[in-house]
Formats: C-alpha cells, structure tokens, sequence
C-alpha cells in the first residue's frame, strides 16, 4: 500500500490492523488508524519473572501479570516509547501496540552447547513442530494492536562463524544424520544432482535448500493463519545471514529484522542491505551497556559509563530514524536480570529493584521525543 506526500489513506483502505506505506519517499508503518507510526519498543519486559534479587515481580506485583503491565506501560508512555517489543507479556497486549513472536528453532546465538542444536528441517516431525509453534503465535491474530510477527531470534545461519563458535554448522549437522534420514536424503539428492549438472555441490550451495525449506514451510504458515499481517522474519544478527539464506527469506517477509552491536551507526551497512533488498528494515534489539557497583560483567558493547550510553543512545536513534528505510528501533530489556549463561547482566531501564538508571532515563526520554518529533517533520504528518 502506497500513502501520498501528506498521509492521506487511498479510497477503501482496510484499517483493521498495522500496515506498511511509503510517506514522503520513506517506508514507514501505518497504524489501524491511517496515521504513520514510527515503532520505538523495549524488548524482553516479561523477564521480571527470571530469578532476581530482589524480585519485584514476587515481593511488588504478587506475580499479577495485569498489575505488572499496566505499570510496565505507564513506564514506556512516559519514557516516550510506543511498542512493548517482544518477549512481552500477554496482559500488555490490550494495553499498545506490540510485537509477537516464536522461537521456532534452538539454533539461536545466546543458547549454550548442551541446548544448541540444528533440526533437521527436512523431518515431518520436525516440520510440524514448527507449525504447531506458528498456529499458536497467530493465536491473536484478531488483536488491533498486533503490529507483527517475529520467527527465531538471532538465528546462526553462517557456515563458518557457526563453524569457529560451536565447532560445526547446519550443512554439517545434516551430512551427519542417519541415511535414510529425510535431511541426509535430500543433501545425497543434491550432491546427485550437482553431479548430473557438473556443477560442485557447496556447503552455501545446500545451505540455501536448507533455507528454502525451512522459510517456505513458516512463511507460507504464516500468512495462511494470518492474511495481510506484516512478517519481520527471524531477528537477524548483524552480518549472521548470509545471501542465499536472506535471498530464501524475501518472498515471504516483509521487514527485514536485524540486531546491530555497535555503539556508532552502522551506515554503509543498512545502506547495502536495502540497496539489495529494497524492503523496509526494523532494528528490533539494540542497546550498549555499562558495568555497575553490582555487576562488571554486562551484555552488549560495555561502554566506560552511563553517560556514554545516554550519549549513545541518542546519536544512535537520531541517525536511524533519518534513513528512510528504517520503520523501528527496539531497545533490548526493561529491567536488569542477570544472565548466567554466559554471566553477564542484561541492563534495563530500571535496576533489579524496580529503581531508575537517572541519566539513562532521561536521555532516552528526549532522545525518543526527538526520534518522534524528526518522524513527524520527515513525514509532514503532526504527532
């Protein structure tokens, strides 16, 4: 859907749920109202139920999700915030716009060896796993505020980073399946044909049947459970997609979704990644963090001090929501919880006790009204 210079809605617009458009020559959201929405979110708000000491969950809410929402979102409407980003309780839901999502596969970067694995995605037992997991992420599919959905988060795609981490890769996980196994059978079919066509069989060559497989199975699960909402994919980490994995994924997603590291912009970066895509991109998890009285040890870049992830924070967000491709930013965690594996604390906005980060907070509060303000000017839309 198209949207003219000033926003107005073409005639008989659906406005029943969150849509993409382009406003002023920019790729934005269009809320169920018909008004360009640029998603500013906080990640992972259902991580106060992690152990924690204390623990505000237990000793604040009495473990009442309704309460803890509602508190939760008083929070984000006063830090500027518009989107309760994954990882959010279901109470939220009827409360802001919000991101659902579903952990399809145990390939994700954070997890450790003992929970890692690659599936064979070729498996029918395997297959419909994975579509039990969609129907049950579609399960609000009638909720306004639903603005779209993720699949695995920071999925390890690259053959030789997951190569150098984990000490093997999803090609080598297959060739290493029983023979009469369906993913053994499809890499000798492909080895077959490779040598019919006196072409070489490649790791990134059955690396992309792998990805075809495995997108074409959820992304067609998707959009029949759910016709005409927005698909943001897996959470990619920066630089952990491969081409032939993003090239599998184009046709059934609408967003691309990646997790950038660094506390500079990576400008060259997002340039190249919509020059060849040309699809509206999200940062959907981001922060740097700051070692504390309590911790040494933080997730994220560790920058010398609060004050730099506030200055960060704010230069960060001003240069994504100037690129006219870039429809979100979602900053990683609520409130601190300690991470065991691999031990470091993942920072929120608030501590472990429910008490603000000051400085952070009140840079994020301007930051975001900025980040808001800039949207309007860009999209000649009022707030």
């Amino acid at each position: 859907m198209v949207f003219n210079a000033t926003g107005a809605l073409p005639k008989g617009a659906n406005l029943d749920r969150y849509r993409l458009g382009i406003v002023n020559d920019r790729h934005v959201l269009i809320d169920p109202k018909g008004k360009p929405f640029y998603s500013l979110g906080i990640n992972h708000i259902n991580a106060v139920e992690e152990k924690a000491s204390p623990n505000i969950f237990d000793d604040q809410f009495q473990q009442d999700w309704k309460a803890y929402s509602l508190s939760a979102v008083s929070d984000l409407e006063r830090w500027n915030y518009n989107t309760a980003g994954y990882g959010s309780p279901e109470a939220i839901y009827p409360l802001m716009p919000y991101m659902e999502d579903s952990f399809l596969e145990r390939n994700s970067n954070f997890l450790p060896n003992d929970e890692f694995y690659y599936p064979d995605v070729f498996a029918p037992e395997v297959q419909a796993e994975k579509l039990r997991k969609i129907r049950t992420m579609c399960r609000h599919a009638d909720n306004p505020n639903l603005i779209g959905y993720y699949w695995t988060d920071t999925p390890q795609w690259d053959l030789q980073r997951s190569l150098s981490t984990r000490g093997t890769n999803w090609v080598i996980e297959i060739r290493k399946l029983p023979e009469d196994s369906p993913g053994r059978q499809r890499y000798e079919d492909y080895r077959s044909d490779c040598q019919r066509s006196n072409t070489p069989a490649t790791d990134e060559g059955f690396l992309s049947i792998i990805a075809q497989e495995h997108y074409k199975l959820i992304g067609e699960a998707t959009r029949q459970l759910h016709p005409g909402a927005l698909i943001f994919g897996e959470r990619y980490l920066l630089e952990d997609h491969p081409k032939v994995v993003l090239d599998a994924a184009m046709p059934y997603i609408d967003v691309i979704s990646i997790q950038p590291g660094s506390d500079c912009f990576e400008s060259e970066y997002f340039d190249d990644l919509y020059a060849r895509y040309k699809k509206p991109i999200i940062i959907c998890d981001h922060q740097c963090s700051f070692a504390t009285s309590e911790y040494a040890n933080t997730m994220w870049k560790q920058l010398d001090s609060e004050q730099a992830v506030a200055n960060m924070y704010k230069n960060y967000l001003s240069e994504a929501v100037a690129k006219p491709y870039i429809i979100g930013y979602h900053r990683c965690q609520y409130i601190d919880r300690f991470n065991p594996h691999p031990g470091v604390l993942k920072q929120g906005l608030l501590r472990e006790d429910g008490s603000a980060y000051e400085v952070l907070q009140k840079a994020v509060i301007a930051a975001n009204l900025q980040a808001q303000e800039n949207f309007s000017r860009y999209t000649n839309c009022a707030r």
